[in-house]
């Protein structure tokens, strides 16, 4: 699933801004229970809640450095410094450009930052032809690059190992290996797969270049090639490889992050909630002015840990390597009805199960399979009213498929609803029928987890008369089993 980037970065804006102002407001209650007075146990209680408060700011006033960078009205050396672009320029008596790189005076010995200096980018033809080899790579060094040079497949896959490099121009006819032939080879090593390949030849057949491309390459020059084409597609693919290395840095940075946060923010939250739980069973030793406060700081700290350790999950989700393996799946739906009778029967909610009495056996996850389940589970509770039945169902068929049911007795998804219930923080129109906090991720996360077990996802409901969601997943056989017999047009 792609998102806007501008569009994630305001979410994202918005929740920190929403975790910060809840860390705040709990702060500003702890402040208010002191000023009310405590016994000795209480007021210790307290100093450890207000350690955790300063501990959780810190970690957001990170995450927001994190995200976004310096708050505006600063400056950072790189912000001043001014690059610029390499200039392409005629070449005298030729009618050809080439590169000119104009670059800025060089500062004094001492003043260098070695580490900052980057290599040349590396540039592998491979050519059966001595002459082509000479003529592009002239051009190549003349435009800055390092060259490497290998007369047929063979002498590449040979110089490979010592030396990695950024793109290869490939000929495609080459007696022994021909291109083709060799690209399939670099594209099966992980360690060369992502090199961007481009390949040269004479043969301006159609069919020859939809091979070329579907074996991996990314890009095709007919000879004779014009210089200026030729440098002009390898500054293409090398900053399309730059841009994808750049991504990928990005990516594992925002992974770290999360990292830090699943540590530092939920260690903080756990911390924090223990504290307040432990003023809550206090509540008969401290003034009275003093028990709606502390209440008010349990369930916030639970809004709080609830919505933290849901985004995480989200940003979590397009990463999780699911195995999808034969399991019975009635023991993990019987855990997730136990794991949620208590928050049922706080609502007055009444949960029914329907399961076979045979074993279910469906291609599933161990343990993306509860993760659906609880954000099903959770959803029918949340939006159902008090004293109505959240039903919870499974059975086989039709076909090859194994099934199961959440259905509720809430207000059900209204058609615009329907348009967005599976998008990333999709806000649906009904509420929570008790105030609970809701992100908008639960059934975003469901799809995604629903579809890497290769299973789908069918939504029946109307306005105001419920809803039932049915997740279909491949059913697996049980030993001396046959397949079941599929209809036949």
């Amino acid at each position: 699933m792609t998102d806007d980037p501008t569009r994630i970065q305001k979410i994202i804006r918005q929740h920190v801004h929403d975790v910060r102002n809840s860390i705040n407001n709990l702060d500003l209650q702890a402040v208010l229970l002191e000023d009310l007075g405590t016994d000795p146990e209480a007021a210790a209680t307290l100093k450890g809640m207000r350690a955790e408060f300063t501990q959780l700011e810190a970690v957001m006033k990170a995450l927001q450095s994190q995200f976004f960078g310096p708050q505006p009205g600063t400056t950072t050396a790189e912000d001043s410094m001014q690059l610029r672009e390499p200039q392409i320029l005629p070449v005298e008596g030729t009618g050809e450009t080439e590169t000119q790189v104009i670059k800025p005076p060089t500062p004094p010995e001492d003043t260098v930052d070695r580490a900052g200096i980057k290599a040349p980018e590396t540039v592998l033809i491979i050519d059966d032809q001595a002459q082509n080899l000479q003529v592009i790579g002239t051009v190549l060094s003349a435009a800055g690059y390092e060259v490497i040079r290998a007369g047929s497949g063979e002498a590449a896959l040979a110089l490979l190992p010592a030396c990695t490099p950024d793109l290869i121009l490939l000929d495609m006819q080459m007696p022994g290996m021909n291109g083709i032939e060799v690209c399939l080879k670099l594209k099966a090593k992980a360690r060369w797969a992502d090199i961007p390949i481009i390949f040269l030849s004479a043969a301006n057949d159609k069919n020859t270049i939809v091979q070329a491309l579907e074996c991996g390459g990314v890009d095709y020059v007919t000879k004779p090639f014009n210089k200026a084409e030729l440098l002009s597609r390898v500054r293409t693919h090398l900053a399309l490889k730059r841009a994808r290395e750049q991504l990928r840095d990005l990516a594992e940075d925002k992974d770290e992050l999360l990292g830090l946060l699943t540590h530092d923010l939920g260690n903080d939250l756990t911390g924090l909630h223990l504290n307040a739980v432990a003023l809550e069973r206090q509540l008969d030793t401290i003034p009275a002015l003093c028990a709606p406060l502390v209440v008010n700081i349990v369930r916030s700290t639970q809004t709080v840990t609830t919505f933290v350790q849901e985004f995480l999950t989200n940003q979590s989700a397009d990463r999780i390597l699911v195995l999808a393996e034969p399991l019975d799946i009635r023991a993990i739906l019987q855990d997730a009805v136990e794991r949620h009778t208590l928050v049922a029967e706080t609502k007055r909610i009444t949960l029914f199960v329907e399961l076979p009495e045979h074993p279910l056996c469906a291609h599933a996850d161990q343990d993306a399979l509860p993760r659906v389940l609880d954000n099903l589970l959770t959803n029918a509770i949340k939006f159902s009213p008090a004293g109505s039945c959240v039903t919870l169902s499974a059975g086989e068929g039709p076909l090859e498929w194994a099934h199961f049911s959440v259905c509720d007795e809430g207000p059900g998804f209204t058609a615009a609803d329907k348009k967005k219930m599976f998008s990333r923080y999709g806000r649906l129109s009904a509420r929570p029928t008790a105030g609970e906090h809701s992100t908008g991720l639960g059934l975003s996360i469901v799809k995604r987890l629903v579809e890497a077990m290769k299973g789908r996802i069918i939504v029946e409901s109307k306005a105001g008369a419920g809803a039932c969601i049915t997740v279909n997943l491949p059913v697996a056989l049980k030993a001396g089993e046959n397949p079941p017999e599929t209809a036949r047009s």
